[in-house]
């Protein structure tokens, strides 16, 4: 009976192995930094959950299609305070923009500091192209059928479909995708990537004081722009453009300066998870309570950060096995999550209590929905995004996430 059982568990643990080996996504650079993917744990997760409780509450009944956020606060008013928390969510593609500006500045800031070449920027441009794109185009055009077999027009729909899959339809259209709405996000990512090899420029100063403070009062002006310039404009167009949003890839900057240097890599310290505890919170009142300190969003978010480099719990959280093998599917779970969502949600209404019992209903859509979410968005990542991420122009190998203890994951 004893063998029996440990052949059992040795065979459970090989299929672990495999399964984290299958959905443990591949870097170019055979670099793997733990604390970026369960921070894009973090950012998935938040959008997730913002986009589920926003597809409830009309499927549910209690509420319309909710856009704004006076809508928001009035049905956690109704329902449940738990819908600030969902509002808040939205915020999580911030979260993605800081994540981005660390990825992007790593290679260029680790050559300057070493008084090397920077990377050949036709191969930085041909890298991001074969990473992102492939997947992108995949889903554009999934999406784009399926509408036009639902019976939307297509010559309506086709110049939507083009600008999105052009990266261009915020500046064209001045409003979000009609094929797929979450990819307004992506277009300012395209826009910074663009900038990057100039925006780099700021770690060729030798100082790191003057670096560092350059990038803060940059992270700071962004902040003020944002809250008294673009958003008072009400353009759409503004609003959805990389001036309302270069500050958090400029945290990300910060992050990479102070993670080359060797800082964010010291010995981590439980006083340094109060920032992840004050950090986030700070964060949540901010959106939800006090917008007149909208302007320090992206300080809060690098703060937020710092605290899971640096804080014993928080990094040993967020360099989980599971939380970093899911954090590295981020992109394809962000790209596809909202048409599982609304299917799933809607196919399940008749379930539903309504009324006043949001709490009750969010805990079923969350125990029906999210296995399947993580199940198909899991098989169309190793089918649609990993084989673009073999495609490399590096020839390290890139690492395997091996059964062994999670510490070792924070290294």
């Amino acid at each position: 009976m004893k063998i029996a059982n440990s052949s059992l568990s040795n065979d459970r643990r090989t299929f672990r192995t495999w399964l984290a080996e299958k959905l443990s996504r591949v870097t170019s650079t055979g670099e793997l930094i733990p604390e970026i993917d369960g921070l894009r744990f973090i950012a998935i997760t938040t959008v997730v959950l913002h986009h589920m409780m926003s597809i409830l509450l009309p499927t549910s009944g209690r509420t319309g299609r909710i856009n704004t956020t006076a809508e928001w606060f009035g049905a956690a008013e109704q329902f449940s305070p738990l819908l600030k928390l969902g509002y808040a969510g939205h915020f999580g593609v911030n979260l993605f923009f800081a994540i981005s500006g660390f990825i992007l500045a790593l290679p260029f800031a680790r050559k300057l500091f070493a008084g090397l070449p920077p990377p050949n920027l036709k191969s930085y441009y041909l890298r991001r192209v074969t990473r992102i794109e492939p997947p992108y185009a995949i889903c554009m055009t999934i999406f784009f059928v399926y509408m036009v077999i639902d019976k939307h027009d297509f010559a309506q729909l086709l110049p939507h479909f083009l600008a999105s899959l052009l990266y261009s339809h915020n500046l064209v259209y001045g409003q979000h995708s009609l094929v797929n709405v979450v990819t307004w996000s992506l277009e300012i990512e395209i826009q910074f990537y663009v900038l990057v090899p100039v925006l780099v420029k700021i770690f060729a100063l030798r100082r790191a004081i003057a670096r560092r403070m350059l990038l803060i009062g940059l992270i700071l002006f962004g902040g003020w722009l944002s809250q008294n310039v673009i958003y008072p404009s009400g353009s759409e167009r503004l609003a959805l453009s990389l001036p309302n949003f270069f500050a958090y890839f400029l945290v990300g900057f910060l992050l990479a300066d102070l993670y080359l240097t060797g800082w964010l890599r010291e010995t981590r310290r439980w006083r340094f998870d109060l920032l992840t505890i004050g950090g986030g919170g700070a964060l949540f009142l901010v959106l939800t309570r006090y917008g007149q300190f909208y302007n320090l969003l992206p300080a809060l978010i690098g703060l937020f950060y710092l605290g899971f480099f640096r804080g014993r719990l928080s990094n040993l959280l967020v360099t989980r096995r599971w939380i970093v093998i899911t954090g590295g599917m981020c992109y394809t779970f962000y790209l596809y999550h909202i048409p599982i969502i609304s299917e799933l949600t809607w196919n399940i209404r008749r379930l539903f209590v309504g009324g006043p019992h949001f709490e009750l209903d969010f805990a079923l859509q969350c125990l029906v929905v999210l296995p399947i979410v993580f199940a198909l968005c899991s098989l169309w990542f190793v089918l649609t995004e990993k084989p673009f991420m073999r495609w490399s122009l590096s020839p390290k190998p890139a690492p395997r996430i091996e059964s062994r203890p999670d510490a070792e994951l924070t290294r």
